[in-house]
């Protein structure tokens, strides 16, 4: 049980590592790259310059007849180095059932959240493939996004499952009591403010995409002097998308106040409370960077990191609010 616990924390890990490399690729505009798919260029392993192609190859891999770009290796590597995480999480998820099934008559349940997950993955990666077929279309690539976090909540869920009951079986080992009931337990209104926090950064996460797709658009179709003027561009959806980030950091700040001031159950919930808090601080300063320095490339793949960490740590305060040992 303890090596599956492993195993599934190195997968949620790879989880996390998937969603930075798919921003650092669009950050990059990496995202046509590799042209085909799986495949990049036509081989498993991708050239690493434009002799190594035939001479046709813009007119060959034309994507909705539209010739593929210029071969940038930078790009077509940074687009494979994408797809080569999401492979290893792949066989991750794969070892995961694997590992689930072996446990099957001890608890079923792992093996269902298991095999949820590789579902999800394997259709995030045929989802993947349609980004591409489709020429980096805007609205496929929010649903990308949004399976991403629905991967990354099914994950989160088996790891801390599998975590409650390694440590209700070191109890057994130690003859002490599992079977106890919790100690404490957050109240309803609290509950409440918890799960409602956590849909609303769910929505922020989704309106930045949003605006990151408008980014997309502009910078492809439109000559625009420089990147400092596109968010002018952008309108109306980067101004609901600031305003509600300052919605969702008070929503936070509120809701860690609170629980902070139960004693009690700010010392079962610490380390998600101050993971939250410090994660809130770093995300301001990388979003006013990003509006101030003109969308800084390298400050992109840390904006959407760490959105997805406070996204996960929060998905963590709504299972322990419920489960709290």
């Amino acid at each position: 049980m303890r090596r599956f616990l492993k195993l599934a924390q190195i997968t949620l890990v790879f989880v996390y590592l998937v969603i930075i490399a798919g921003s650092v690729v669009r950050a990059t505009g990496a995202g046509m790259g590799c042209p085909d798919w799986p495949k990049c260029f036509g081989h498993w392993i991708p050239p690493t310059d434009a002799s190594q192609l035939p001479s046709n190859y813009r007119s060959f891999y034309k994507v909705q007849e539209q010739s593929a770009e210029p071969f940038n290796a930078l790009k077509t590597w940074t687009e494979y180095g994408n797809r080569l995480v999401g492979a290893v999480l792949g066989l991750l998820m794969f070892a995961q059932v694997l590992a689930a099934f072996r446990m099957r008559k001890s608890n079923s349940f792992f093996l269902k959240l298991a095999l949820a997950t590789l579902l999800l993955t394997g259709m995030e990666g045929v989802l993947g493939a349609i980004v591409v077929y489709n020429n980096l279309k805007a609205g496929v690539i929010t649903i990308h996004m949004f399976l991403s976090l629905i991967i990354l909540v099914t994950q989160s869920f088996l790891v801390f499952r599998v975590s409650l009951t390694v440590h209700a079986l070191s109890q057994v080992a130690s003859r002490s009591h599992p079977t106890a009931a919790p100690l404490y337990e957050a109240k309803p209104y609290l509950k409440n403010l918890i799960i409602f926090s956590f849909l609303m950064t769910t929505v922020q996460i989704l309106l930045g995409t949003q605006v990151r797709e408008s980014v997309d658009v502009l910078m492809k179709n439109f000559d625009i002097n420089s990147r400092g003027d596109i968010l002018n561009f952008v309108g109306w959806k980067f101004s609901v998308h600031a305003s509600f980030a300052l919605f969702v950091t008070l929503l936070n700040l509120f809701l860690l106040i609170k629980i902070v001031r139960d004693k009690i159950l700010y010392a079962l919930l610490k380390p998600q409370v101050l993971g939250i808090a410090f994660v809130l601080l770093l995300e301001m300063i990388a979003g006013t960077t990003l509006k101030l320095f003109a969308l800084p490339a390298l400050v992109q793949p840390v904006h959407l990191l760490l959105a997805a960490l406070l996204f996960g740590l929060q998905w963590g305060l709504v299972l322990r609010s419920r489960i709290t040992e």
